[in-house]
């Protein structure tokens, strides 16, 4: 065999993978919400505005919860792992859960904005998680993956 056409071909692979990986236009990224610009509490009171989102292997003990605002203009699509919650008692108790609990990992649960690839801001989540996968898919809509 030719080593020189085998390392040409592996080149040509490890270019298409990583090309393949980068996506159309990038990732999200997640902030901290600073001191009182947006609460978890504002978000579940005012829960009719948003679409919500639980993560985790059990409703009972949710690791995320993920609110997209409607009618802002842009889209947050969910992955597997995720699955919509309209109920008011039932986002509370989420809410609650993670609250109290010390979050993945040891770190708090904090409030975090999920922005995207120009800054702007496509939703909040409430974790104790510190990263999200977070694929953009066209200028007004990304996909939120993993969690962890």
């Amino acid at each position: 065999m030719n080593w020189k056409h085998d390392i040409a071909v592996a080149s040509i692979l490890l270019f298409a993978l990583v090309l393949g990986c980068a996506g159309p236009g990038g990732y999200g990224s997640m902030g901290v919400v600073e001191d009182g610009s947006m609460t978890v509490e504002t978000l579940v009171k005012n829960l009719q505005n948003y679409e919500v989102h639980w993560a985790g292997f059990d409703p009972s003990i949710p690791v995320a919860v993920l609110f997209d605002p409607k009618n802002d203009g842009k889209t947050l699509e969910m992955g597997q792992r995720w699955t919509g919650v309209s109920d008011q008692a039932t986002v509370n108790r989420m809410v609650g859960f993670i609250k109290q609990s010390l979050g993945t990992g040891g770190f708090p649960p904090r409030l975090r904005v999920i922005l995207g690839p120009d800054g702007s801001t496509y939703g909040y989540v409430y974790t104790g998680i510190n990263h999200l996968v977070i694929n953009v898919i066209d200028d007004k809509t990304m996909l939120v993956e993993s969690v962890g």
